[in-house]
């Protein structure tokens, strides 16, 4: 091409917000940029157009490479923009291009900026306005992650709400009554060591939020987003890809599952991926250590003629512990659980509930939110805007989610009725307890609960409470067991009961030079110790005497001290020991300071 002629390449761009903010058009920049190449002279070949695409580098804009690829094959010789952040504002692009214009024989002008790189002050000039566009560019980054790391910490979580949340009038991202409890069965089938795949087709079998269809990433998503536990995680894919923490901006959202829950989650993961699809069901699948090395024990069974025994072994070990010599090892630590299971679905579920589960407020909103939309679909129909197929499972799903919320409204308004205090309910669970260990009938209750569940309820039972087991298998073929480890949420569920005081341990106590089993109660004071035993006075005769006795007098209960021969000619029966709150809050904690009494009771009829 001769050097003298001067053949332009027109190039315009403009993305979305620059034409909000400064308000020029591909069209207003076009004509501009054609009366300069009349001005100039310059013949112009091509306009190059780039429509709603940033300038944060060169190789996204295809009409941009367009016209490289033609200065490249010598057909323009100047390159003509509006301004020069419309060809870059990057200043490592632009030293690349500007060592490419000089490489072809070619330059840059820019009509606005008074840009032309022909001579070296113009390319210094270009330079600078580029390192003072970029400059301007983070600054402005800065301000919007600062802003918007505000945001996230007020509960303006960018992006679409995960299951289980919606937006607010506000746009905060709040739970959504209508879906948390999908979530929280979600986690809770995992624990139960199903896989993904399974958890899918149990919700696609249900038809569960139909029409959505589950599949395995859907529910790997879920049990891998922190949000649940009130966490947002930022650049968790890119972080991912290069190897990085995301960033974490803990508790901006109110959490649906517990951080134990969660924890547990994780452990469950390694377990399930090490699990085989099988034809048998193995009651303590993934949960036998090995006692020598520690690993978690494979499951197999016997095969032909003979009686079909389960087996775990440890492969290196070349350890074999029996199925049925196992449940036989741990049956009394099983009962423990069922009674604890039963007790906290009968008695203690109002207490370990989230409080915010027992507010209507919450479920009232959702349901008038609902009921409007139900109302405004109901409308359009009838002002003849939509057709019934339009909108006939919109209502349905609306319907649906409305019945399920009034159900849980029901539900909070009975809970609401009942009495939560910890010593009246401990005190309901008492009486049913004693009942049924005087009717000789307590364990067979608890051991009938136990048979009566089919072997995946049985699985499922156990991987609800318990992390690990270690037995140890003795030279003679004896079983030991060794250790228990239980759930992080399982734990976490004792520690609120104990912090109530709505927790028994049970201790040795000797009576008739006898030693027997006695529940002891965490500590009381002595309004919640009264409390406790004017509930228990309902269905007995009930008696209090006290063990030790303080330095100084204190107010309460009358100090008895009997002789065990008088007690039983009474007629009554040791039922629990109590250690009281010292009123001593200067040493409340020194020896001589606690009080243990103990609480007799005498069998009578109910007060009606």
């Amino acid at each position: 091409m001769n050097e003298e002629r001067k053949v332009a390449g027109i190039y315009i761009r403009v993305s979305t917000e620059d034409q909000v903010r400064e308000g020029f058009s591909l069209g207003e920049q076009e004509e501009k940029l054609k009366q300069l190449c009349k001005y100039k002279d310059y013949k112009i070949y091509k306009v190059y157009k780039d429509a709603g695409i940033s300038a944060k580098n060169m190789s996204g804009r295809p009409a941009f490479q367009q016209m490289l690829e033609d200065m490249r094959a010598g057909k323009i010789n100047y390159i003509v923009a509006y301004k020069l952040d419309r060809v870059t504002r990057s200043v490592r692009d632009l030293e690349v291009l500007i060592s490419e214009l000089e490489e072809h024989h070619c330059y840059l002008v820019c009509d606005r900026d008074d840009v032309n790189t022909s001579s070296a002050n113009g390319r210094f000039f270009v330079r600078m306005l580029t390192v003072l566009s970029q400059l301007e560019i983070e600054i402005v980054s800065e301000r919007t992650k600062f802003g918007l790391t505000g945001a996230i910490k007020s509960g303006h979580i960018p992006g679409t709400c995960p299951l289980g949340y919606k937006r607010d009038t506000t746009k905060k991202m709040v739970i959504d009554e209508t879906t948390k409890d999908v979530v929280i069965r979600i986690f809770n089938l995992y624990l139960q060591g199903k896989s993904y795949q399974t958890i899918a087709n149990i919700l696609n079998e249900e038809k569960v939020l139909e029409p959505k269809k589950w599949d395995d990433s859907t529910i790997e998503k879920i049990l891998n987003n922190k949000i649940y536990v009130g966490d947002y995680e930022r650049f968790k894919r890119v972080a991912k890809e290069q190897g990085k923490e995301p960033v974490i901006y803990p508790n901006v959202v109110e959490p649906i599952i517990t951080r134990a829950m969660f924890e547990d989650i994780q452990l469950q993961k390694e377990k399930n991926q090490r699990a085989y699809c099988r034809d048998r069901v193995y009651i303590f699948m993934q949960k036998m250590k090995c006692p020598k090395c520690g690993k978690i024990m494979g499951s197999k069974g016997t095969g032909g003629k003979k009686k079909k025994y389960m087996y775990y072994h440890c492969a290196e070990c070349k350890l074999y512990l029996r199925e049925d010599l196992i449940e036989e090892q741990v049956m009394p630590m099983i009962m423990d659980l069922i009674e604890y299971d039963m007790t906290v679905k009968k008695y203690f579920y109002p207490v370990l509930a989230d409080k915010k589960e027992r507010n209507t407020v919450k479920l009232d909103k959702e349901i008038s939110s609902l009921q409007n939309q139900k109302n405004r679909i109901k409308e359009a129909y009838l002002k003849g805007i939509v057709e019934v197929e339009d909108f006939s499972e919109d209502y349905r799903v609306i319907e649906e989610k409305l019945n399920m919320l009034e159900e849980k409204r029901i539900q909070a308004i009975d809970i609401n009725k009942q009495s939560f205090s910890p010593q009246s309910i401990m005190a309901d669970r008492d009486v049913e307890k004693e009942k049924l260990i005087r009717s000789n009938k307590f364990q067979d209750m608890l051991m009938a609960e136990w048979k009566s569940k089919t072997k995946e309820e049985k699985q499922e039972f156990i991987s609800k409470f318990i992390e690990n087991i270690v037995i140890e298998k003795d030279k003679k073929g004896h079983y030991n067991l060794i250790n228990i480890k239980f759930r992080s949420s399982y734990i976490e569920q004792i520690s609120k009961l104990m912090d109530l005081g709505m927790f028994d341990i049970a201790l040795p106590f000797e009576q008739d030079k006898k030693e027997r089993i006695v529940n002891t109660t965490v500590l009381m004071d002595k309004k919640e110790l009264k409390e406790y035993m004017d509930r228990l006075n309902e269905y007995y005769e009930v008696s209090y005497y006290e063990l030790n006795q303080l330095d100084k007098p204190k107010k309460g209960y009358q100090k008895k001290y009997l002789t065990i021969e008088e007690v039983n000619r009474n007629g009554e029966q040791l039922f629990k020991l109590v250690e009281l709150i010292s009123d001593d809050k200067q040493f409340p904690q020194k020896e001589e300071n606690r009080i243990l009494g103990k609480i007799r009771i005498k069998e009578r009829e109910k007060v009606s």
